[in-house]
């Protein structure tokens, strides 16, 4: 706490002083007198540390309470392992964007999808952002086997995609993909 308070709610004035200092008359503010409630109120609120983290709000979530944008994220996972190109690229903006080792457009990316399939995966330790009505982002870990012609790969990563809603429903603006040890 940068600030203590030096005298309390019934006292007409307060002198506020440094972490290590006593205090210093030369840093007086005269306050009119304060219930007591009204001045613990005003304490607390300046002592407490503002939490910088959006969290998911009851109308992003199902009469349930499960996460809209986690089943949006899910159902993209689903589309892509069968192999439901269609399906998966109605999910993606017209100027969407995916970053992993290269940056690829919408474009891009389904060419290369077209040669292959997700065989399985694993999404954990979800959390979602609620930037704004229209926009939120997900982040997670994943694990995922693709096969690849006669190839199999598997990664272990962390992943963010940012969902936008343009007319009712929620498309992919955005995701990101990092490599991670298992």
């Amino acid at each position: 706490m940068n600030r203590l308070a030096c005298r309390m709610a019934r006292l007409s004035s307060c002198i506020l002083t440094s972490r290590k200092g006593g205090c210093n008359s030369a840093v007086q503010v005269k306050l009119a007198p304060m219930k007591p409630i009204l001045l613990l109120t005003l304490l607390a609120a300046s002592v407490t540390p503002v939490c910088a983290v959006q969290v998911t709000t009851v109308q992003d979530s199902d009469s349930s309470g499960t996460d809209i944008i986690f089943l949006q994220e899910l159902g993209m996972w689903r589309a892509l392992q069968s192999h439901d190109m269609m399906a998966f690229q109605s999910l993606l903006l017209p100027d969407y964007l995916e970053v992993e080792k290269t940056i690829q457009t919408r474009e891009q990316l389904m060419a290369n999808l077209n040669t292959c399939t997700i065989v399985s995966y694993k999404l954990r330790n979800h959390q979602t952002r609620v930037i704004s009505p229209d926009a939120a982002v997900i982040a997670y870990s994943g694990s995922s086997e693709i096969a690849c012609g006669e190839s199999h790969l598997t990664s272990n990563f962390n992943a963010t995609t940012t969902w936008v809603r343009r007319d009712g429903k929620w498309l992919v603006q955005m995701h990101t993909e990092i490599p991670v040890k298992p």
